[in-house]
C-alpha cells in the first residue's frame, strides 16, 4: 500500500492521498471511501465526514481520530 499525505486539491475540490515527493496523487478520496492515517505512530482506518463546527459552519473530520477541520498534510495510505 502506497503512502503519501492527506491533501485537498483545489483543481478537482477533492480530496486526495498524494505523493508529494513525486508530484502525482495516489488515490482520489470521496466520501465514504476508507482508507488509513497515522496517529500517534500507529495506523488507524478512517473516513472523510462532514461535521459543523460551534459557530455552525461546515468542516471536514477524519472518523475515529482526533483530526477535525485542518486535516491536510496527515501521513496517509
Amino acid at each position: 500500500m502506497k503512502e503519501g499525505t492527506l491533501e485537498f486539491d483545489e483543481s478537482e475540490g477533492k480530496f486526495v492521498i498524494a505523493n508529494e515527493e513525486e508530484n502525482s496523487i495516489i488515490k482520489n478520496l470521496e466520501f465514504g471511501d476508507t482508507f488509513e492515517v497515522q496517529v500517534d505512530g500507529n495506523w488507524v482506518q478512517t473516513a472523510l465526514e462532514i461535521g459543523s463546527n460551534e459557530k455552525g459552519e461546515m468542516i471536514f473530520k477524519l472518523r475515529g481520530t482526533p483530526y477535525v477541520e485542518f486535516i491536510t498534510g496527515i501521513p496517509a495510505r
